[in-house]
């Protein structure tokens, strides 16, 4: 497998360019389309009062760079490049705050707030109970992310009425914010077995499916089910497509240093700020 002439990024390594341990023109964020795994089915109300699922729990919704939305039950993809990222949700602004995308977790990373790791300490905490209340509030309202880059093709696309759309028959580039342990669990299983297949992850399908949990509530939320797909050779675009990737990633960090520049203004210094990952006693993170 010589991936080193087969697909190149100047200035990096394939590992460090795709974030996936193997052992251009700047791309704007609203260029690459956007999925989420729905948790609550759509539904439609009949005339007799009856109701219809239309989309069920699990389908994919992928919003595309015009603004289009559509669904498909399973998509198949190819993973370019993954980066991990911490994300709360401010209520009061209704804006979700983020860090810097990183290959590692491990270390302090910038945040829109103007702090680190939106207050968490970095790494793996070895003791949640002997954290002060204050410090748990805030590390249960941090999440945990996994972003992944890549292409993907609808495998039925339809509308939210479940009415099929055709002519999405290419390959499309997006992003996808990974959030449920399992899902991040399953997806690292299946690119392992592509690795150790001595391929990189660009080189092998992976198909994405979903199966539904239990909530504590009575509600179902979904996770994602990947399955290998088919093995595939390079084409002829995909170093730009990897050049792009890393782009938006430059982009999406310039953006969020940006943030974190303007709210520092009255914070503590981030030299303070730092000493926030010292306060209790942290290993290398485990996931």
């Amino acid at each position: 497998m010589n991936t080193e002439i087969a697909l190149k990024v100047e200035g990096m390594s394939l590992a460090e360019a795709m974030g996936i341990s193997t052992g251009g023109t700047t791309t704007s964020q609203s260029s690459l389309a956007r999925v989420n795994q729905i948790h609550s089915a759509l539904t439609e109300t009949d005339a007799e009062g009856d109701e219809h699922i239309k989309i069920p729990v699990g389908a994919y919704k992928v919003t595309l760079s015009d603004g289009e939305v559509v669904y498909s039950k399973t998509i198949s993809t190819r993973i370019f490049s993954q980066r991990h990222q911490w994300q709360r949700w401010d209520a009061d602004a209704k804006s979700m705050h983020k860090t810097l995308l990183s290959t590692s977790l491990n270390v302090d990373l910038k945040d829109t707030t103007g702090r680190f790791n939106l207050g968490r300490p970095s790494g793996y905490i070895k003791d949640f109970q002997s954290l002060p209340e204050e410090m748990k509030t805030i590390i249960r309202g941090v999440k945990r992310v996994r972003v992944l880059l890549g292409v993907l093709t609808l495998d039925k696309p339809t509308d939210d009425k479940g009415v099929a759309i055709k002519g999405l028959d290419a390959e499309i580039p997006f992003v996808m914010d990974v959030k449920n342990n399992e899902s991040m669990k399953a997806m690292d299983a299946a690119i392992s077995q592509i690795i150790n297949k001595k391929l990189t992850p660009v080189e092998h399908t992976l198909k994405l499916g979903s199966a539904k949990r239990d909530l504590p509530s009575g509600g179902k939320y979904a996770i994602i089910v990947p399955s290998l797909g088919e093995q595939v050779s390079y084409g002829s675009d995909d170093s730009k497509i990897l050049q792009d990737f890393i782009d938006w990633i430059s982009g999406t960090n310039s953006w969020i240093e940006g943030k974190h520049k303007e709210a520092a203004v009255g914070n503590i210094s981030d030299a303070d700020a730092k000493i926030v990952g010292s306060i209790v006693e942290v290993r290398e993170f485990e996931g």
